[in-house]
């Protein structure tokens, strides 16, 4: 791993923090907890201690190796000298950048990754933040870089032909969302009193909540189905699906188009629950992952930015990540 000074990267800015505690002391939000006597108040706030912005370090990282698994297991590997927190701030900002274009979102059996990385640190040395600002995984014969580029009308993740990599995010499917159960491998199914794999989450809701679709696709299930009881299930773009389980009513049929937002069925407690909830599933090619992780991410094919690559300010900046990303050093596991 190594470091460059800050002066390569943006001018530090004020903690958002720091302003808005400032601004509730200006503005005197909270007013009424104050002494009506205006005087005794201008005593009480000129014994408040001066403020003082809290000033942060920035500096931009390199670090790359070889590794398998994901984001976060490679990381351990070629990374093991960061703390565990700003490893997880990192293999959240991978998640979410190559989830859209790798399969299953990770190095799998093996390959090389390099990402640069901004950090901005607290004078207690503690990570406040990261930004990856380019990162490179080779996996199975392909190579896929990504750079963070600050254009005017599109900023975001672009790769080497100038397409957009930034995903469409879902809206969630209640209009309230509370975790009752997360997604998980290792449940103890509370009927059947044995330890399942729970491939979804489950919501709390009140019996007959609306149901809205969490991404633009076309129905492909609207019927019971065993345990899941009264199930609806969606197909959207680049193979993900989505599905609705538990219901008390079913508003949509088979093969019906769809879009974000739109109220598809009612919450209940239909099948194997134990109380009116919404079971919320998201599959990509068959397969479960994470609905807390699918929310964040794709449910869209990447968006191709009209004409990047050939603005000279993206070209220039691309230029310049892809030089950085050239110095990641190279770690390889010794067994």
């Amino acid at each position: 791993m190594s470091a460059f000074p800050s002066s390569t990267r943006r001018p530090w800015r004020p903690s958002p923090l720091v302003v808005a505690v400032a601004a509730a002391a200006v503005l005197g939000i909270g007013a009424a907890a104050l002494p009506a006597e205006p005087r005794e108040a201008e005593q009480e706030l000129a014994t408040l201690p001066p403020m003082h912005a809290i000033p942060v370090t920035t500096d931009t990282l390199l670090i790359g190796g070889f590794a398998r698994g994901t984001f976060g297991e490679a990381l351990r590997v070629i990374a093991s000298d960061l703390t565990d927190a700003e490893r997880e701030m990192v293999g959240r900002h991978l998640d979410k950048i190559f989830v859209p274009i790798l399969q299953d979102g990770a190095l799998k059996t093996g390959g090389r990754l390099k990402v640069a990385y901004e950090r901005t640190r607290r004078p207690d040395g503690t990570t406040r933040s990261i930004q990856v600002l380019a990162a490179q995984a080779a996996v199975g014969g392909g190579l896929h870089t990504v750079y963070l580029v600050d254009q005017a009308e599109q900023p975001g993740y672009y790769g080497d032909a100038g397409e957009s990599l930034d995903p469409q995010t879902w809206a969630g499917p209640l209009p309230t969302l509370r975790v009752t159960s997360p997604f998980r491998m290792n449940r103890m199914h509370p009927l059947l009193g044995r330890v399942l794999p729970h491939t979804g989450t489950d919501y709390a809701a009140a019996y007959g909540t609306p149901v809205h679709a969490t991404a633009d696709g076309s129905v492909s299930y609207a019927a019971p189905r065993g345990g899941y009881g009264n199930l609806i299930e969606i197909q959207h773009p680049n193979g993900y699906a989505t599905r609705y389980a538990h219901l008390s009513a079913v508003s949509v049929r088979p093969w019906q188009p769809v879009r974000q937002g739109d109220v598809i069925g009612y919450t209940g407690m239909s099948g194997l629950a134990t109380g009116p909830h919404l079971h919320y599933e998201v599959r990509r090619k068959g397969q479960p992952v994470d609905p807390a992780m699918a929310m964040a991410y794709a449910a869209a094919p990447a968006r191709v930015a009209p004409r990047a690559d050939f603005n000279p300010a993206y070209r220039a900046e691309r230029q310049t990540l892809a030089r950085l990303l050239a110095h990641a050093p190279t770690v390889i596991r010794r067994r």
